[in-house]
């Protein structure tokens, strides 16, 4: 590479340490996010599922599970700068469990004075 008016060449661009927004690890931090959000809503039903005496039923799972994958987007957009590894997607679970309590907490109104 000759060099302009005696100037030296621009340096290299860093590669190893450069972490950059990938559809796969948009799609890791997604899916994690996802079962925090699902897992939240499914955890009380597997607290009835242990009595005996309740028949076993959790009615309209996949409606559930759209939702959280809905919303979900937002977090695997938030984490997707991250890499895929085991600890930065358990901070992904934790986002979406966080993100279904937010929903319900939403859903509740303060009662009037």
């Amino acid at each position: 590479m000759s060099t302009v008016a005696g100037n030296p060449p621009p340096p290299p661009a860093p590669t190893g340490d450069v972490i950059k927004d990938t559809w796969r690890r948009f799609l890791a931090h997604w899916s994690a996010s996802t079962l925090g959000f699902f897992l939240r809503s499914l955890l009380p039903v597997i607290v009835k599922w242990t009595n005996p005496k309740e028949p076993v039923s959790y009615p309209r799972w996949w409606a559930a599970l759209l939702f959280a994958a809905l919303i979900s987007a937002l977090a695997g957009g938030i984490n997707s700068n991250l890499p895929a590894k085991p600890r930065e997607l358990m901070k992904s679970v934790g986002l979406g469990f966080a993100l279904d309590v937010a929903t319900l907490l939403a859903k509740f109104t303060p009662l009037p004075p």
